[in-house]
């Protein structure tokens, strides 16, 4: 046990005599006077349910909340009223709204909730049977498996490392990570099973993306280390599932990618509006956020590894004959192309579009002489 209450209340003499006093009837009731804020709320549209939007009121909306709220630092609720003396300090560290704010985030936490699905019964997994599969695309698609598994079980402990960090008053953000949080670890799940129920198991780790995966929990601030996963590692991710959707080798793989993907575009979506709310309020930050970039651009990079690039050039070219490698290889060529015209384009999104010409992809795609026109127009090429 790390934490001890200042008093020991099992000898305490004063505790002893006060549940005498209740236990006979002689109750205080001095807290049915908190004296907080009496407002009336209803649902805007009953259809919707009754959701953070329609509470967006007073002492409990959010609305209002300043950049740094002088409220409590324990675990009471925002509008609700404390005692500063004998709160326990549970010691935040993002204590600024531009820490972890981004615009919609109500909207993103209550989409969260309305549309869970479960990996266990959502997907036919038993009409599998139905598809003749050849072995050599079944274990790449195993190989393609294995590799959403281990980023997706990152995707969970990012959000689960930085949340109970965040101060208590920002309740709609931690929210929303609980339930990112949530969805990567079902994400990892039906990947894994996906992998098993086709009878090859789980294939080879790739080092390269653990690097890359480390690099994202290894960020300095929840700022840095949300840029590069929402922004940067889950949108190729987002990307890369629309794409495996397109080569999924049967119908239930494409239903898995369709549910993934419901949630990865909320997940994208929620960073993309934090980076834009951070450079709107605070744009002091943006070099902060380059260094960031700069860095894990450099490490994605290297993440194009060969087992990875490969077994997605089988799947797409369905098969290892040479005339199926040279389509796969043609199409997995657009595949990485397009990643970075979608990351060009949530950059501009997130009002972040002087990283463009700075981005460590330029040079990279200068080789394929696909810049500078590509990064002048690539963002507004993206629909």
């Amino acid at each position: 046990m790390s934490y001890y209450g200042p008093t020991d209340w099992r000898s305490n003499s004063d505790l002893a005599l006060r549940m005498r006093d209740i236990r006979k009837g002689n109750l205080d009731l001095g807290w049915m006077k908190a004296g907080t804020e009496k407002l009336r709320f209803s649902q805007e549209n009953p259809k919707r349910g009754f959701t953070y939007l329609d509470v967006n009121k007073g002492s409990y909306g959010y609305d209002d909340l300043p950049e740094v709220p002088r409220g409590p630092r324990g675990a009471a609720p925002r509008g609700a009223t404390y005692d500063v003396k004998h709160q326990a300090d549970l010691e935040p560290e993002l204590n600024r709204k531009s820490d972890v704010w981004a615009y919609k985030v109500a909207s993103f936490t209550e989409e969260a909730v309305s549309r869970q699905w479960d990996a266990t019964t959502d997907v036919p997994w038993t009409d599998l049977d139905k598809y003749e599969r050849s072995e050599e695309l079944e274990v790449a698609y195993a190989q393609l498996c294995t590799f959403f598994t281990e980023v997706e079980m990152i995707a969970t402990d990012l959000p689960a490392k930085w949340l109970w960090r965040m101060n208590n008053q920002f309740h709609e953000v931690k929210h929303f990570i609980a339930t990112q949080a949530i969805d990567e670890a079902r994400h990892a799940e039906v990947f894994r099973k996906r992998a098993l129920v086709g009878g090859v198991g789980l294939m080879e780790a790739l080092p390269q993306a653990e690097h890359s995966l480390k690099a994202i929990l290894d960020g300095d601030t929840y700022g840095d280390a949300s840029a590069f996963m929402h922004l940067l590692a889950e949108g190729n991710i987002l990307t890369m599932f629309r794409f495996s959707e397109f080569i999924s080798p049967t119908p239930v793989d494409k239903r898995i990618f369709q549910l993934v993907m419901q949630d990865e575009a909320r997940h994208v979506s929620y960073g993309m509006q934090h980076l834009k709310w951070t450079i709107d309020h605070t744009p002091e930050r943006k070099e902060q956020l380059h260094s960031a970039l700069d860095e894990g651009e450099s490490i994605t990079i290297n993440q194009f590894d060969a087992a990875l690039t490969e077994c997605m050039i089988v799947l797409a070219g369905k098969g290892t004959k040479p005339e199926q490698i040279a389509e796969g290889v043609k199409i997995v060529g657009q595949l990485q192309v397009k990643q970075m015209q979608e990351y060009f384009h949530r950059l501009r999104r997130a009002g972040f579009e002087d990283r463009i010409a700075r981005s460590k992809f330029t040079p990279m795609l200068s080789q394929l002489g696909l810049t500078p026109e590509f990064t002048a127009k690539a963002a507004a090429e993206v629909s």
